[in-house]
């Protein structure tokens, strides 16, 4: 679930020695049912954590191992009884600065395994801060990494060569080079960091997130998922948090916009081609491979907002050619193989492709021309869409959707008119919101009009702030509500 160390001190142990390690590791655990107050719950919550932190790297070296140390605490009377007490306690201690590293692993990596086998429990953390507690170990880890992340690819170091004063050269320099000891810490705080990454996003996928949250969210902190992107690898699993926290980062910005002035940090520096050149090229890739919907409606979300132009801001050269293609292949492919229970996928999609095709270099070379018409007018017939299912309001929307796109694209032909199919249609769309984020919104133009500074991007400031100034600072007012927006 969570990549294992890369350099574990695998020791040598005995049968015997690792069954009385497991049956010492739950025996912890398993207090007993008077032994369940506070007092006596903390101790034994410690005492476990000192030993799976103790054992970490001699007796827990997989993933295997540390998904069963987890599971152990999670299903053990300790935990189940006092769940509440136990969330808050190791968040209390995951925010304690000097806390040694391992430990801050073991800590995350039971909150994360809690977090995906019971989603409610998310609630529970964020009840004791735990999306700030889990921004400000990350915000501490992003800091180190931003200053001695990147030398580890290409730092390595020197050895002393004894030819060099024979000959009069001069002695290399080690300068900034990093020591193994560094390296190692590089490792741990990717370890770390991998695991907190995913929990915000479990956070901001499965909560009801508010303005607050996003409110503590700084410049560097984005500037840093995205800058240090690598597009050459798609199994690195710190690069995919990177990316899926920065999607979801994004669809709250867009969520939050439509009633907040907030500015969109991931928009600001997306459109900043120095900055997202590895991201989008990720997104890409990703784009064309991954089959999971959310995902896969996020992704379209990020790219909607490339497409659509704002202020200064103009979608045409964004993308190259090649790149255009693609994503119209990959649009055709996954509008025709769309599952009937995936329609708003189908919906979000249709979404995409209108301004793909009217947008960028594609509405001079008519890419794929064909392929288009003929898929748009199959589905811009209810009757097909449906089949034998019930016109239920998703598949109504990808109607509309697609009769909209061969009406807009002066190079597609326009479908016949069918008034009340699409007065039908209309109806149903106004009567009832969308589960999901509308991006296609027309009024949202204009509210972007009227704050169009905040997607200027005239000055990117990515310095990474004194996290003590940083904790000590009270959280900022809520944003002015847009004018018009219900409070």
């Amino acid at each position: 679930m969570i990549l294992d160390p890369l350099s574990p001190n695998i020791e040598s142990h005995t049968q015997d020695e690792i069954i009385e390690f497991w049956e010492k590791t739950e025996a912890i655990a398993n207090i007993s049912k008077e032994n369940l107050d506070e007092p006596h719950v903390n101790s034994s919550l410690v005492a476990y954590l000192k030993f799976a932190t103790d054992s970490y790297k001699i007796f827990i070296n997989t993933d295997r191992d540390l998904y069963r140390m987890s599971l152990i605490l999670l299903e053990s009377p300790l935990f189940e009884f006092k769940k509440e007490f136990c969330l808050s306690k190791l968040q209390s201690l995951l925010n304690i600065d000097l806390l040694e590293m391992n430990m801050k692993f073991i800590i995350v990596y039971i909150l994360l395994c809690e977090a995906k086998k019971n989603v409610h429990s998310l609630e529970i953390m964020l009840k004791f801060q735990g999306f700030t507690v889990f921004y400000n170990v990350l915000y501490t880890q992003f800091a180190y990494l931003s200053k001695y992340g990147k030398e580890k690819t290409v730092v390595c170091k020197q050895q002393y060569n004894p030819e060099d004063s024979k000959t009069g050269r001069p002695l290399h320099s080690p300068d900034r080079s990093l020591t193994d000891i560094d390296l190692a810490i590089i490792d741990e705080m990717k370890q770390i960091s991998t695991v907190l990454m995913d929990l915000l996003f479990q956070i901001l996928k499965y909560c009801k997130c508010v303005i607050a949250n996003l409110q503590i969210v700084d410049n560097f902190f984005v500037y840093f998922l995205m800058e240090s992107m690598r597009s050459d690898t798609m199994d690195d699993m710190f690069n995919n948090a990177q990316f899926k926290l920065l999607l979801a980062l994004n669809e709250q910005y867009m969520m939050f916009s439509k009633e907040f002035d907030i500015e969109n940090k991931v928009y600001k520096y997306l459109i900043n081609g120095s900055v997202s050149k590895s991201f989008t090229e990720l997104l890409l890739l990703k784009f064309n491979r991954v089959s999971d919907p959310p995902l896969q409606i996020m992704m379209c979300k990020i790219i909607y907002l490339i497409l659509t132009p704002r202020g200064d801001y103009v979608p045409m050269n964004f993308f190259y050619t090649n790149d255009l293609h693609v994503l119209i292949d990959v649009l055709i492919r996954e509008l025709q193989n769309i599952s009937e229970d995936e329609e708003i996928l189908r919906n979000t999609l249709l979404r995409v492709l209108l301004p793909l095709l009217k947008n960028t270099q594609l509405s001079k070379t008519h890419y794929r021309k064909d392929d288009l018409n003929k898929l748009l007018i199959y589905l811009s017939t209810l009757d097909n869409v449906c089949v034998d299912s019930p016109a239920l309001h998703e598949r109504q929307v990808t109607v509309l959707l697609s009769r909209k796109c061969l009406q807009q694209i002066p190079w597609l032909k326009a479908p016949s008119p069918l008034p009340d199919e699409d007065s039908s249609a209309s109806s149903n769309m106004t009567s009832r919101n969308s589960s999901i984020v509308t991006l296609g919104a027309i009024d949202n133009q204009d509210i972007l009009a009227r704050k169009g500074h905040l997607y200027s991007n005239r000055e990117l400031d990515i310095s990474a702030e004194s996290l003590t100034k940083r904790k000590a600072r009270a959280p900022p007012p809520p944003p002015s509500r847009k004018c018009g927006t219900s409070k």
